[in-house]
């Protein structure tokens, strides 16, 4: 783990170094839509809608005596991001098999930092680009909802809500207290640009374990237990991974 974090730092560190040459090109506005999950080791789970919005600011190389100037570029902005899992699990609890199912949502503030190519297609109408483009991502988690419910009619289910502020019930708030809010990760995907649109289809992988010690999904309130105590579900840590399809559009280009 520690090996990732310098490796993803390292990068955020040259990347940066790049921008000393770059000057400002466009901007514009972005949203994105996939599917979010948990990478775990759940019996069975399904995505979560993963959502994807922001602002991006691209830098170029116009004025470089590079040969590869013109197709080179760098991006950043800020995003509002959608991950997490739905989960569905049997297990034994008090000697009977308990099946277990719930969800767990949390949104992130994501900065990325993206190197990229782009190249207009040799064809008879202009305008066709397509590209393909990388990086680190920075996220930190700002609030989320957790669910958790035994499946059977005298179990009610549980629910909890976190942010990074005060407000909220403190119960609900220890609920996640466990939680590794930063998440280091990486971006890779291709695009398709034409006129102010463009259109990109990515993978987002989060490199940083999701909890400390075990999983998000790992804590059942003492309300659920059919002996009074709690009981901790020891599973394997999980890391954020996203598929996702998002549509820019450039707002303007910066004077010169």
């Amino acid at each position: 783990m520690k090996k990732t974090i310098l490796l993803g730092l390292m990068g955020l560190a040259g990347l940066m170094g790049f921008t000393a040459q770059a000057q400002f090109g466009d901007y514009g506005v972005r949203l994105g839509i996939g599917t979010a999950t948990i990478e775990d080791d759940l019996t069975t789970k399904s995505p979560v809608l993963g959502l994807n919005a922001g602002g991006y600011i691209n830098y170029t190389f116009a004025q470089s005596e590079s040969i590869l100037a013109e197709i080179f570029y760098l991006q950043t902005g800020l995003n509002l991001t959608r991950r997490g899992s739905n989960f569905e699990e049997v297990r034994e609890f008090s000697n009977d098999l308990m099946e277990r199912r719930g969800y767990y949502h949390t949104w992130y503030l994501q900065l990325p930092i993206l190197a990229g190519v782009h190249m207009e297609l040799p064809i008879r109408q202009a305008g066709h680009v397509v590209g393909f483009f990388l990086g680190p991502a920075v996220s930190v988690g700002l609030f989320g909802s957790y669910a958790d419910r035994k499946v059977s009619p005298y179990n009610p289910s549980y629910t909890a809500n976190y942010d990074v502020s005060i407000h909220g019930s403190a119960a609900d708030r220890q609920v996640f207290n466990h939680l590794n809010r930063l998440d280091i990760g990486a971006i890779v995907g291709i695009s398709y640009e034409y006129r102010d649109f463009t259109i990109s289809l990515f993978l987002d992988h989060g490199f940083m374990a999701t909890s400390e010690g075990n999983d998000v999904l790992r804590l059942i309130e003492n309300s659920q237990s059919t002996d009074g105590k709690t009981v901790e579900v020891k599973i394997p840590n999980g890391h954020n991974n996203a598929v996702m399809l998002s549509v820019a559009y450039r707002l303007g280009t910066f004077s010169k």
